[in-house]
């Protein structure tokens, strides 16, 4: 063996030597976490505590909200037969949607009870995400059931209009109240595009798509 393979030998096993072991790979366990007494349940939502929001069929055969910490609570309705959570923040607190008496949605948040959030003057909204600060975003119909559209809710429903169908939806909000969702662009359009709401609401596009000529 010549001088020169048993050098290049010698290196090789020193680089070897100095590579850092591979780590482990992780090790996940996938927890039932139950239901409210019905046969089945959804989570939707987790916050970094690890609980969790979501939905779950009761023993008389209805579809309540939950929150999971150790076990699995029961967030009620607003008064109708069914409930949904959606997202969670840290501090625990629930968003999502109830019926109502007469069987209307109403979006709510769930801290110690449940609220109702109300609607843009429609007669529907759901909740779908929640911040740190307790802002809710998802969607209402406008007074006369004219039209579905995106809110932002702190104190009160504001109304974050449209790209200029009218349709849209919040699906996500950050901790500075930063929406995301989506939109129409023309009304009965099926094409819709992503948008951004800070203090109004930006127009995200498409991904561009090439085609050979």
């Amino acid at each position: 063996m010549s001088a020169r393979l048993n050098c290049s030998l010698a290196l090789l096993s020193l680089s070897l030597a100095a590579l850092p072991a591979l780590a482990a790979p992780p090790v996940y366990h996938l927890i039932d976490l139950g239901t409210l007494g019905g046969n089945s349940s959804v989570g939707l939502g987790v916050n970094s505590s690890g609980t969790v929001a979501g939905y779950s069929t009761t023993t008389g055969g209805a579809t309540h909200a939950f929150r999971y910490d150790t076990s699995l609570h029961d967030l009620g309705t607003l008064g109708g037969t069914s409930s949904f959570g959606s997202g969670i923040n840290d501090s625990g607190t629930v968003a999502g949607y109830s019926n109502i008496i007469g069987g209307n949605d109403h979006a709510f948040r769930y801290d110690t009870s449940m609220h109702d959030l109300g609607t843009l003057g429609g007669t529907t909204s759901q909740g779908f995400a929640i911040n740190s600060s307790g802002n809710v975003t998802g969607v209402s119909k406008t007074a006369g059931d004219g039209a579905l559209h995106a809110f932002r809710y702190d104190t009160s429903m504001h109304d974050l209009g449209t790209l200029g169908g009218n349709i849209s939806f919040g699906s996500g909000i950050n901790d500075s109240g930063t929406v995301t969702g989506y939109s129409e662009l023309i009304a009965g359009n099926s094409a819709k595009h992503a948008f951004r709401y800070d203090t109004s609401m930006h127009d995200l596009g498409t991904l561009c798509t090439f085609r050979r000529i």
